[in-house]
């Protein structure tokens, strides 16, 4: 996961973390571990974000360094 783009796409979106946490249904501590890569967003959660944050791309972001870059131009939302 690219934690960084997900943070940019936030600020670009004016979220801030308690904004994100409360969107999604859960702590802000709760966000905070998943930003901090101590724990996983579920896939509802990160559907919901996809919607929320208006991102075309949820692969880049998601599934950073798990799907070679190939299969991702062929994966493209």
């Amino acid at each position: 996961m690219d934690v960084n783009k997900l943070k940019g796409r936030m600020v670009e979106k004016s979220y801030t973390q308690k904004n994100m946490a409360k969107e999604l249904g859960i702590t802000q501590q709760a966000l905070n571990a998943k930003l901090n890569k101590r724990s996983q967003f579920t896939l509802d959660e990160v559907v919901k974000i996809v919607n929320i944050l208006e991102i075309d791309n949820p692969i880049e972001i998601f599934f950073a360094g798990c799907i070679p870059k190939m299969q991702q131009r062929m994966m493209r939302f």
